[in-house]
């Protein structure tokens, strides 16, 4: 009996813990802003991640340039991309805070976050 309830705990903890998967690596790379949300106000802006944790930004509009860094981890279910270390303070598209991977592929990325007031998403395509 004591062998069963073991076996339940560790099978319910190894289930509510979650992992990144190939996350980390489908993260890589440079990725275009798609703006769904106010297509009138244009901003044209890249974001790059380099595996040794940097992360570059571009606003294409405007040639600002910024670089911070970012760490991936498991918060319960949920994967988080924490960014950090900006110096560009954009109120229409916030770079820094902990953003939930809401999906991810080779080709698209979807991300969102609490940080900022309400719930902002932000999507992006290679």
């Amino acid at each position: 009996m004591k062998k069963a309830l073991l076996g339940l705990f560790s099978i319910a903890a190894i289930l509510t813990t979650g992992c990144l998967g190939n996350s980390t690596e489908q993260v890589l790379g440079i990725w275009n802003y798609v703006q769904v949300a106010n297509p009138s106000v244009v901003h044209p802006m890249t974001w790059t991640f380099n595996d040794n944790g940097t992360v570059f930004f571009y606003d294409n509009s405007n040639g600002n340039a910024d670089t911070g860094t970012y760490e991936m981890y498991m918060n319960g279910t949920h994967r988080i991309i924490k960014i950090k270390g900006t110096t560009i303070k954009d109120p229409n598209l916030e770079m820094e805070g902990e953003w939930d991977i809401v999906d991810i592929d080779f080709d698209k990325l979807i991300i969102g976050t609490r940080d900022h007031g309400g719930f902002q998403q932000r999507d992006f395509v290679r």
